[in-house]
């Protein structure tokens, strides 16, 4: 019988999200940011290459996305960017 002091079990995806985001192996391609409240994504082509398939059994950016979506994450638009090539391979979410 379970009780409500249980905690309830966390999404497979938000435990998968959270230990890449804090792998070291993954911070050349993922990292939070400074104040801790979103992630940053850098190297979208490498991410798919090399972060997604240790997680997932998929390596499309476009999925990972949709899954971050669901659980309320966003991406942030960077308008203090003045490259728009640099702000193309770097995403933000912020939940």
């Amino acid at each position: 019988k379970k009780t409500s002091a249980q905690p309830k079990a966390r999404p497979a995806f938000v435990v998968k999200l959270w230990s890449m985001v804090n792998d070291p192996e993954n911070s050349k391609y993922m990292h939070w940011t400074d104040d801790g409240t979103a992630f940053i994504v850098t190297g979208r082509e490498q991410f798919e290459k090399s972060v997604l398939p240790k997680y997932f059994k998929h390596s499309n950016f476009s999925s990972f996305v949709r899954q971050l979506n669901m659980y309320g994450w966003h991406k942030v638009q960077d308008v203090t960017s003045g490259s728009l090539q640099a702000a193309d391979d770097t995403w933000q979410f912020k939940s």
